[in-house]
């Protein structure tokens, strides 16, 4: 799940990646800052493989922030380095869908699930979207799995 998103940094900081405005912030980072957030991140990761949630946990807040995913540079690139659906991208994005909304609760209603899980925030363009569950985003969860956690 996180893997993938590590390899993306790595290729920015190499200059060698399509997010030419994330890219920048990875480039001109200091050697010193850059390996503190990327052994940040390999420990999410470890902690993410051994206990296995149903939905990946959203990226550390700490290289988040140093990535510039909260200064919001560019929406796309942003969705596209944490895996986000196009169709999701764009539902934030153009439609500016920033929170669950009444459409999302609609569809609460009709799935036959016991708990709903997102990764903390991301929003989905629907709460059926097979891409956001397939990317470890959105998961359903009967009684008996989510009584587990």
């Amino acid at each position: 799940m996180m893997e993938d998103i590590l390899k993306k940094i790595l290729q920015m900081r190499e200059g060698k990646s399509e997010f030419k405005k994330l890219e920048e912030n990875i480039k001109n980072m200091d050697d010193i800052k850059f390996e503190y957030l990327i052994n940040r991140l390999k420990t999410q990761i470890e902690i993410v493989n051994k206990y296995k949630p149903k939905v990946r946990p959203a990226l550390d807040p700490v290289i988040s922030f140093e990535l510039g995913v909260y200064r919001r540079l560019d929406d796309y690139e942003i969705g596209k380095l944490l895996n986000y659906p196009l169709c999701c991208i764009k539902s934030f994005s153009e439609d500016f869908r920033i929170a669950i909304d009444r459409e999302h609760l609609k569809e609460a209603k009709e799935i036959n699930t016991y708990a709903i899980v997102i990764t903390s925030g991301f929003i989905p363009c629907s709460l059926k979207c097979k891409m956001a569950m397939k990317n470890g985003l959105l998961g359903y969860m009967d009684e008996e799995e989510f009584k587990k956690y």
